[in-house]
């Protein structure tokens, strides 16, 4: 099987749908079931304790009114992590560094850097003041 279609087919399996998040929000937002299932643990925890009080309501209900519009933001940051991960290892997606393409001036440039090494070159500060009296 071609490695891109297999992270396609795995990505298809993890991918998460806006739709489903919604229908979450609607029937078990007080819980704080569609925070789970679109990957932000800590909140989804967070509105789980706060609907558990009856003053943690009072949070809790802005808190959900604004969620109808994060839904999206939320599946869509989740889904590009599974893609980071699926393409570099890594959910923050840092793809590691390519080498710079160097060219001649920048060889030039690093062979004059290394005679000023060898040679002991130290850069002095000048001493202007005279030109602005």
């Amino acid at each position: 099987m071609d490695d891109d279609l297999h992270k396609q087919m795995v990505f298809e399996a993890n991918r998460k749908s806006v739709g489903i998040t919604y229908l979450l929000w609607f029937f078990l937002g007080f819980f704080g079931a569609h925070r789970f299932y679109a990957g932000s643990t800590k909140t989804g925890v967070a509105q789980l304790l706060l609907a558990l009080s009856i003053v943690g309501w009072l949070v809790l209900i802005p808190w959900l009114l604004v969620d109808l519009v994060l839904i999206p933001g939320m599946v869509r940051e989740e889904n590009m992590k599974t893609i980071n991960t699926l393409t570099y290892g890594d959910p923050d997606g840092a793809q590691p560094a390519r080498p710079r393409v160097q060219t001649e001036a920048d060889r030039k440039r690093e062979a004059m850097l290394e005679d000023l090494r060898a040679t002991g070159y130290k850069k002095q500060h000048r001493d202007n003041s005279h030109l602005y009296r």
